[in-house]
């Protein structure tokens, strides 16, 4: 059994070419790397896990994307369709494949949540233009117990949206954040354009959001610890 996570962080850096490059090249490069590795030696691989992005659905607005939706043409729908056809290729060596469309992903460290939380140590809690663009998210245990279940489950096969059930709105989730942790932090408007200045076409990670199912991996029997962004945010921030 093999999971292939390797890529580098797309929220690392500006976007500039040379780093498009990096993003598409060390997810791309690393798991061609594994499918004809195990073509040439002695192996008894059954299964891969293979990382892959909500990023590849684009700005979906109110839309609730399953994984049979229309894939987006951007810069990181295009980068996620080549790497899961990278992942695609073991099936050809009848190694059972599973790839993961991995949501924001809610950890104490690292991750989506400690980079929402650094404005709020000068009491200010920033959303993006209205507010209302989807952030669909998933706690890092939750994100293991997929995988684990991956291993142990024969019947998980293709792909699945590695996100909790309960998405948020961007000014929501700053709202529910800023209540839990039961400070006075001022709510403040950040506009699209001010951002896309400052981040270049990497200001698509924020200025844009994806409402995303969990309906076909809670079929496939899994069961979240953490559906809801309260109980998330809650166990995480210890509160």
């Amino acid at each position: 059994m093999i999971i292939n996570l390797a890529g580098e962080g797309i929220a690392d850096k500006r976007w500039t070419a040379r780093r498009k490059r990096k993003i598409i090249n060390s997810r791309i490069f690393s798991t061609n790397l594994l499918v004809e590795s195990l073509k040439v030696i002695p192996n008894k691989v059954q299964l891969i896990i293979n990382a892959s992005a909500i990023g590849i659905y684009g700005d979906t607005g109110e839309m609730i994307m399953n994984e049979s939706s229309p894939l987006a043409d951007d810069f990181l729908g295009q980068t996620c369709k080549r790497w899961e056809l990278a992942a695609h290729e073991f099936e050809k060596q009848k190694i059972r494949t599973v790839i993961f469309r991995i949501g924001l992903v809610l950890a104490a460290e690292g991750g989506f949540l400690p980079q929402i939380k650094q404005p709020l140590r000068f009491g200010f809690a920033p959303y993006i233009g209205n507010g209302q663009q989807y952030q669909s998210w998933i706690h890092i245990n939750d994100l293991c117990r997929m995988m684990m279940m991956a291993i142990e489950n024969d019947s998980w096969n293709g792909t699945y949206n590695a996100v909790a059930p309960g998405p948020l709105s961007n000014k929501n989730f700053m709202k529910l954040l800023t209540h839990i942790l039961g400070g006075r932090f001022l709510l403040v408007k950040i506009p699209k354009f001010l951002i896309r200045i400052l981040f270049g076409e990497m200001s698509k990670l924020v200025t844009g959001g994806t409402r995303v199912s969990s309906k076909k991996i809670e079929a496939a029997g899994f069961s979240f610890s953490y559906p809801q962004a309260n109980h998330a945010l809650r166990d995480l921030l210890g509160k």
